[in-house]
């Protein structure tokens, strides 16, 4: 399988509506349909991962479902209104369905998109149990990236020159900025860490599963 992470991207006759009742998941519990989506309309559903570790989903729909030419590879049509399946490494699988969501359960961190509109993000429930420490003693540049999810810790970003993106940090370490001291940047991580750039020589402590 290639590891791509392709963005939504519009579809012909349809919109951003979200069509969901009664689902399962927590962000969508008792959410009703938002819009005037006719019931035989078709929407597209995503389930894109997160990282490395597996999402899994299984939905019903009052309408119809049926798959899409993007997905992962692991997914069951368990009848035509019900589907289950999981993805992994960034992919995602896409679905159409008419009508409206009537369960949808989800294991693992991942996104959930409706016409290219998020409506359930799990990733936010993944524990960021690894920390990077980054220490220099003259200034240094360094960028980094992630599988999982990252956070700056309380030692980075205190002088506005640490950035977050996604799961790509940038950031600068070591010496001084405006005559403050910057010795050390701390960040909260989860997945794997591949380290890409460093303008000078840098000291990295990673602490796994806070051991």
């Amino acid at each position: 399988m290639t590891d791509e992470t392709r963005e939504p991207e519009a579809t012909d006759g349809m919109d951003r509506r979200t069509v969901l009742k009664g689902t399962t998941a927590a962000g969508l519990l008792g959410a009703g349909m938002v819009g005037t989506a006719s019931a035989d309309e078709w929407n597209r559903l995503r389930f894109r991962a997160a990282g490395d570790a597996t999402f899994e989903y299984r939905v019903s729909v009052s309408g119809e479902l049926k798959r899409e030419a993007n997905r992962d590879g692991y997914d069951t049509l368990v009848d035509e209104n019900t589907a289950e399946g999981a993805a992994s490494k960034g992919r995602y699988d896409d679905w159409l369905f008419t009508g409206e969501i009537t369960e949808l359960k989800l294991s693992g961190p991942g996104r959930v998109l409706i016409n290219g509109e998020v409506v359930e993000d799990t990733t936010e429930d993944e524990e960021l149990t690894n920390t990077i420490t980054l220490e220099a003693e003259d200034r240094v540049s360094y960028k980094f990236r992630v599988s999982g999810r990252v956070e700056k810790g309380p030692k980075a970003g205190t002088l506005g020159v640490d950035t977050v993106e996604g799961n790509v940090v940038r950031g600068e370490v070591g010496g001084t900025v405006e005559g403050n001291e910057d010795p050390v940047d701390t960040y909260r991580y989860s997945g794997s860490i591949s380290f890409e750039e460093a303008s000078g020589p840098l000291t990295v402590t990673l602490d796994i599963d806070d051991s």
